[in-house]
């Protein structure tokens, strides 16, 4: 669009196509249509040959900056990011940045969305589907309070493993007495992560 359009996440599809994933802040100019407000999630499906098949922004009145984005087994998608809004898209907030992860189906309908974190600001980096269908999110936290049961003194790496719904089944924070941040997550062969 007019304005500042930043792609932060890019996956090869099942259909020989992309998925594009990041932030949009142009006001329904150009590609962009559905904005909602300062800045939004934006996805963009793309051919083989980069024509654009479909298109969705998504967020609330706030800042929403996505970071990751995964194909699913269902064949829609799972991305995740931070959010500032409560509003829109987006059903709650817990202060500040939140964690927050949308589960769309292949066509960009919003199958359930969720936020996770505290009162402080809690940004997440990347996602992956698990083997039993639920998803792993990485991310950084500076909270102690909320869907955060223990962190160190500044700020910590932030692993939450959810259900298929979004649920969270468990939480941890890694870190020590200064700074740490956490950017990428992956499956291991013998079913934990790195």
């Amino acid at each position: 669009g007019t304005a500042n359009d930043n792609a932060n996440s890019v996956r090869h599809t099942d259909d020989g196509g992309y998925i594009v994933f990041g932030t949009t802040f142009s006001v329904n100019t150009g590609d962009v249509t559905g904005f909602h407000g300062y800045s939004d999630y934006w996805v963009v499906k793309i051919d083989a040959v980069g024509n654009i098949q479909w298109q969705k922004a998504f967020g609330g009145s706030d800042i929403e900056e996505g970071s990751a984005i995964a194909q699913t087994a269902d064949g829609g998608y799972i991305m995740t990011g931070s959010t500032l809004s409560t509003d829109g898209d987006v059903s709650s907030n817990h202060g500040s940045y939140d964690f927050w992860t949308v589960k769309i189906n292949a066509t960009g309908t919003i199958q359930w969305q969720k936020t996770y974190g505290g009162s402080a600001e809690d940004r997440a980096a990347d996602i992956k589907q698990t083997t039993g269908g639920g998803y792993i999110i990485a991310g950084n936290t500076w909270s102690n309070d909320g869907d955060i049961t223990f962190k160190y003194p500044s700020t910590d790496y932030w692993l939450v493993k959810t259900d298929a719904n979004g649920i969270i089944q468990w939480q941890k924070t890694y870190g020590g007495n200064s700074e740490d941040y956490g950017y990428a997550v992956s499956l291991t062969t013998e079913g934990g992560y790195i």
